[in-house]
């Protein structure tokens, strides 16, 4: 069966999450206790990514930079891509992150995507704002909603198989949206299938996932 891959960003395409590196590094401690509340549901991620970026302090390019330097990789996301892709699956990149690092990190990458939805900056006397552009894949706790994301892939596609790629907070929404799950191995995505006994793989590597 041909498939379409909903693949998160941060912590998924990358080994760490790019938006909580750069907020440590430009923003005082404070923006921690703001994201805590969001995993915690107190508030919703666009609410606590508003009040987070409000407290960074840099230029644009300083923040690009940043994120180039420290934006490793997962090990064997190209060999995973390209396999997708040559079995004639489709790409999708949904991220409750922002246009500056993921551009800047994927480069070229970004082309092998059919979608790609993330939200956007705008840089302005060293304060950072933030914009939500995908209002129709809004839920009441995320700007970019990896469940809502799934539904569309499946209305879109609905003779192909719908497999969600993620680790974070932010992906909890997909948990019972997709066909199959796979959760970074240790991640907040696979504790919150184990609490409420969604099925899932875990993984390390992406390109554990070209056999699974």
């Amino acid at each position: 069966m041909e498939v379409v891959v909903v693949l998160d960003f941060d912590g998924t395409v990358t080994q760490k999450d790019i938006g909580d590196e750069v907020c440590d590094r430009f923003a005082p401690p404070i923006w921690r206790d703001i994201d805590a509340a969001w995993v915690r549901r107190e508030i919703s991620l666009p609410e606590a990514q508003r009040r987070m970026w409000a407290l960074a302090r840099c230029q644009r390019q300083e923040a690009v930079d940043y994120a180039r330097q420290i934006g490793h990789l997962r090990a064997g996301l190209d060999r995973f891509l390209d396999a997708v892709l040559l079995c004639g699956g489709r790409l999708w990149l949904a991220s409750g992150g922002f246009d500056f690092y993921v551009e800047a990190i994927l480069a070229k990458r970004l082309q092998k995507f059919e979608r790609a939805f993330f939200n956007r900056t705008r840089f302005a006397d060293g304060k950072i704002e933030v914009e939500f552009p995908h209002s129709g894949l809004a839920c009441s706790f995320c700007a970019v909603c990896k469940g809502l994301v799934c539904d569309q892939a499946r209305q879109t596609y609905p003779e192909r198989e719908i497999i969600f790629v993620g680790d974070g907070a932010s992906d909890r929404c997909a948990v019972g949206r997709a066909d199959r799950l796979f959760a970074v191995r240790g991640s907040l995505l696979e504790k919150s299938c184990r609490e409420v006994d969604a099925p899932y793989v875990a993984f390390d590597g992406l390109d554990e996932l070209i056999e699974s």
